[in-house]
């Protein structure tokens, strides 16, 4: 083999190990990091449309079926049943492999304020063997499939029907949107597997660095493959940490846009399976009551429709044409939210989704250029001193 074909495959073989640990396994692990949430978001807003089990429905003829419960511990049976109760009905949960959510405490009142209060962190994701103790009374949301097992009404996991299980201690009011707000990663790049992946892929590139210098005519090899080892602290040295706080500030623009799309978009969810908007403006929930969606020139006739509507502002609202008023006239659901939105949810919330796309696109630029220019110095740098 020639010395230029010797070269050029250590060069493939550096370059491979920096993509694969690199971006590769993280990326990977991004994947599933979003799409774990997209599911736990799918899986709250699925459950808006179903009913809040009764006593009436345990007891009742056909105790069997989907259904939403809120309520606080009661009592732990064995190892994986737990029951919780609320005013109305007492229910069993067999926690057994099912995943538990644990919302975040909300700073403010995210409900009631004027701009949106974003969580910089996550819903905790735990299992039931890993929780050592738990005060009683704490609060729950179960929503799943429901059956009458040996007598005993409980809610049950399948593959093909999971259970969402919260746990949570905020208001009542405030849970949904809440929820849907903080079920989101800060940064699906860090996930489980970016610090290991990162780590060996850095270690294998300066053992590498190492093998090579000691090489003949592998000087400028081996300065690459210890310019590769340090990627991971890279973007963090001026002049590139500039362009770094530029990709952080525009990653977490759009990380906030996608949040405002989510919410925007909760009180068009009863209004799917009617067409939309454009078809209809009253649809009938699931516990019979008519949520209502009433649209209105000037504010003041906004606020009058309803006592102490939820004002839920877009970041895109500029020029305010008219304003949707969404509610019902008995305010017993939780997830039938009382709002006040300034402009057309439903085109804030497609502006929304193609404005943090472009803050998406600006963001890993200004990241990639800030990289680029780091590493050309470092490279430059370690080609001096080692010779």
């Amino acid at each position: 083999m020639t010395l230029q074909a010797t070269v050029y495959q250590h060069l493939f073989i550096i370059v491979f190990i920096t993509l694969f640990f690199y971006a590769f396994v993280p990326l990977v692990g991004a994947f599933w990091v979003r799409t774990g949430w997209r599911r736990f978001r799918y899986q709250l807003m699925k459950s808006s449309l179903q009913k809040n089990i009764s006593y009436k429905d345990v007891y009742g003829n056909e105790p069997s079926g989907y259904y939403r419960f809120f309520g606080f511990l009661q009592a732990i049976e064995g190892e994986n049943i737990l029951w919780l109760k609320n005013s109305d009905v007492s229910i069993g949960i067999d926690l057994a492999g099912v995943p538990i959510y644990m919302l975040p405490t909300a700073s403010t009142d995210v409900s009631l304020s004027d701009t949106l209060n974003y969580s910089d962190k996550s819903p905790k994701k735990t299992y039931w063997n890993r929780i050592f103790s738990i005060p009683e009374k704490t609060s729950f949301f179960v929503s799943g499939k429901f059956v009458q097992n040996k007598g005993f009404p409980q809610f049950i996991n399948t593959k093909e029907d999971p259970l969402l299980v919260i746990i949570f201690d905020c208001d009542k009011s405030n849970f949904y949107s809440h929820a849907i707000l903080s079920g989101r990663q800060r940064n699906e790049y860090w996930n489980s597997l970016t610090p290991g992946a990162l780590t060996v892929g850095s270690f294998s590139l300066f053992i590498y660095f190492y093998l090579l210098i000691q090489m003949p005519y592998m000087h400028f090899v081996a300065v690459t493959a210890l310019s590769f080892s340090l990627v991971p602290v890279i973007p963090f040295f001026p002049p590139g940490l500039i362009f770094y706080y530029i990709y952080h500030s525009f990653w977490k623009k759009a990380r906030n846009l996608r949040a405002e799309r989510d919410l925007l978009k909760l009180p068009l969810n009863f209004f799917t399976k009617s067409g939309g908007l454009s078809e209809t403006q009253s649809v009938t929930l699931v516990n019979g009551n008519t949520y209502n969606c009433y649209i209105r020139k000037t504010k003041e006739e906004a606020l009058s429709i309803f006592k102490k509507p939820v004002l839920r502002k877009s970041s895109l609202s500029k020029k305010i044409k008219e304003y949707f008023v969404f509610g019902t006239e008995q305010q017993t659901d939780p997830f039938a939210e009382t709002l006040l939105i300034p402009g057309d949810p439903e085109f804030l919330s497609k502006e929304s989704t193609r404005i943090a796309r472009k803050y998406e696109i600006i963001s890993a630029l200004n990241f990639a250029a800030g990289f680029i220019i780091n590493f050309i110095i470092f490279l430059s740098a370690i080609t001096f001193f080692i010779r």
